[in-house]
């Protein structure tokens, strides 16, 4: 695997005119603790830029009239670090303790009934710090690892002789990407 190519081909988007909002704020995200410092870094996140314009949720009020009154200074080192200079910062309270919520709603009888379904997929009880992927390597292993245990349930397709959940077999006799193929 090739995971090399990955970066160089995200560095070759971010390079696209289109991209380089997204790369700007990617910098802002990424020098923010070094020109705030760490103690404010760890009240204050920045959410958007528009126009030219930083936004920044901070943790309550108080932070963000303290450092509308340093905006300036703030910017300054801010605009000395990254490619593409802001003309100003707006902080605000607002957003700070909002996440999106997701809702885990149970499988649906539709869901189950679909030839595909193939359950829900359990993994055994880790420690937090081997839950988080640090490497793409780790990444890929997990992904191996999940698709070996869904392969232990399946049955070859004699078609394609790849995996297959046993409701494609049972319904179609071979694999939705071969069914597929003989519908068109």
């Amino acid at each position: 695997m090739g995971f090399s190519g990955l970066r160089s081909l995200i560095t070759d988007i971010e390079a696209h005119p289109n991209w380089q909002a997204r790369q700007q704020f990617r910098q802002v995200t990424d020098y923010w603790p070094k020109a705030v410092g760490y103690v404010v870094a760890q009240q204050t996140k920045p959410a958007s830029i528009q126009r030219h314009v930083l936004y920044v949720t901070v943790a309550n009020a108080s932070w963000a009239q303290t450092l509308t009154l340093e905006r300036r200074r703030i910017l300054h080192k801010l605009n000395r670090l990254i490619a593409t200079p802001l003309d100003d910062i707006r902080f605000s309270s607002a957003q700070w303790h909002t996440k999106p919520v997701r809702k885990i709603s149970p499988v649906s009888n539709q869901l189950q009934a679909h030839p595909s379904y193939i359950g829900v997929i359990t993994e055994p009880d880790l420690p937090p710090e081997e839950t988080q992927i640090k490497t793409p390597e780790a990444a890929f292993n997990r992904w191996a690892n999940i698709k070996k245990s869904q392969q232990k349930s399946q049955e070859l397709c004699p078609e394609c002789q790849c995996f297959c959940p046993p409701g494609e077999l049972a319904r179609w006799t071979m694999c939705a990407l071969c069914i597929s193929k003989t519908w068109k």
